[in-house]
């Protein structure tokens, strides 16, 4: 059957486009969670160049009964694009092109595999202001973004990619294509879509809503000698009324990462470093600018810097995208979470990774958006240290414990994938998880798109054996 499947969808995209040796294949056993020493792989990999491929594909899989794990970068952190049983994973960084640009409408269409970055430069370029931006924007691609409903720093004002999507191109689980546009019952369908992480359709096209780009843009960069003090900044800027375009934190571990790996200017021995960033018309930035400062000085600051242009706001905000490159110089391996808790509890949940840190032996960083308290922990582990591994994963296992025990969530943006699944119910009831399987078995009967992710199985159902080591490990 698999040199029946083989010879099928070179059929569909061509013999080169089909990978099937497992030299080939290795590179698409993992993600960025994966790249920490886990491997699943896949049967093959596709590299289809439109949408009508990307349905031929779909098309042969539903024939041979194979499963579909949709891919964009590989950047995500949850095994989102991992083939937990083998099955075909469908690449679509073939599918880079940006469609139309509309300046009078104020939409961008693209294709699933455009770089977030792409719409980010392209956007500006006519005067327009694409928000969502994940850390990983210089590599993610849009599909991945919506698979996910990535965020990033200005979520706290302007929202998540599902709050900017406003039309999809699709392929669904027999092949089908569906265009979904801005209509009111079309929003359902693009709200299912984002955060569906490829259980329900593979994005092959999206259309997104741009807003005018700001005027004025002013950064703040303040240091605290703790946590509890960054917090204590967030409660008065909170007071004062003002809802930043972001406010981002560092906690005094990912301080000091990033100024061993030369990106920062920051004195060590720091305890928090809290970003601020404003945006609107002069007058408006100028106050609000001066509000944030106060606010900062209040709450103790012993260090504040506002950026007297672009180049020393950029500098400043290398600092936070530094983190990822930063770590590395620590550790070869992460284990990297983005929990959320209520952000006046964002000071005691720091304080709780460091002591699983200390317990399980694996040092942690800590950063993430504080205005909306999504805190991105990282477990920094070396996998080719035994036990590593197993040891960051029970620090994010307790992690989890302690986050729901806060009325947290598994997840900001990172989605659930399969490293999670054993948590979802406990978070979101066992009603919602059955309407969630209901959704699924209706768009996806033969169950072939992305299984084992997102929603947890039956117990009467086989999971995975990657999904059963995974939740054992973290219980």
């Amino acid at each position: 059957m698999r040199e029946g499947l083989l010879s099928d969808l070179a059929a569909v995209v061509g013999g080169p486009q089909v990978l099937a040796r497992p030299a080939d294949l290795a590179s698409y056993s993992f993600d960025a969670f994966g790249a920490s020493g886990e491997r699943h792989l896949p049967d093959a990999v596709v590299f289809p160049a439109s949408t009508e491929e990307v349905s031929g594909v779909v098309q042969v899989c539903a024939r041979h009964g194979c499963a579909v794990v949709p891919r964009g970068a590989g950047t995500g952190y949850a095994g989102g694009a991992i083939p937990l049983g083998g099955g075909v994973v469908v690449n679509l960084c073939r599918m880079s092109r940006v469609l139309a640009l509309d300046g009078s409408a104020m939409r961008i269409d693209v294709e699933a595999g455009v770089l977030t970055a792409t719409v980010h430069r392209r956007a500006a370029a006519g005067g327009l202001y694409y928000p969502p931006d994940p850390g990983s924007s210089t590599t993610s691609t849009i599909g991945g973004n919506i698979a996910c409903n990535a965020a990033g720093p200005h979520a706290l004002r302007y929202g998540t990619t599902a709050d900017f999507l406003t039309g999809v191109t699709a392929v669904l689980a027999d092949g089908r294509i569906a265009r979904v546009g801005e209509t009111d019952a079309d929003q359902h369908f693009l709200r299912l879509l984002a955060g569906s992480e490829g259980t329900l359709a593979i994005v092959t096209e999206a259309r997104l809503r741009l807003i005018p780009a700001p005027a004025a843009r002013s950064t703040v960069a303040a240091t605290f000698a703790s946590m509890e003090g960054a917090a204590n900044a967030v409660a008065a800027i909170a007071q004062s009324r003002l809802v930043p375009a972001a406010l981002e934190f560092l906690d005094g571990a990912a301080v000091a990462a990033v100024a061993r790996a030369g990106a920062s200017a920051v004195a060590r021995g720091v305890g928090a470093l809290v970003l601020v960033e404003v945006e609107g018309d002069a007058a408006t930035t100028g106050d609000h600018t001066d509000s944030i400062r106060s606010a900062m000085e209040h709450a103790g600051s012993d260090h504040i810097e506002v950026a007297a242009d672009s180049a020393a706001a950029a500098r400043l905000w290398a600092m936070r995208k530094a983190i990822s490159a930063a770590v590395a110089t620590v550790m070869i391996g992460k284990v990297n979470e983005d929990v959320v808790v209520p952000r006046d509890r964002i000071a005691e949940l720091v304080a709780r990774t460091h002591q699983l840190g200390d317990a399980h032996a694996v040092p942690v960083v800590n950063f993430g958006h504080l205005g909306d308290g999504n805190l991105h922990a990282t477990f920094l582990i070396d996998p080719r240290r035994k036990g590593d591994r197993e040891r960051g994963d029970a620090a994010a296992a307790e992690l989890f414990e302690c986050v729901l025990d806060m009325g947290g969530s598994l997840s900001g943006e990172h989605g659930v994938g399969y490293t999670k699944l054993a948590y979802v119910e406990r978070q979101l009831g066992a009603g919602t998880v059955a309407l969630m399987r209901r959704i699924k078995q209706a768009l996806d009967p033969q169950g072939l798109l992305n299984p084992g992710k997102k929603i947890p199985p039956l117990a009467t159902e086989a999971a995975p054996p990657a999904v059963v080591a995974a939740a054992a490990a973290r219980r």
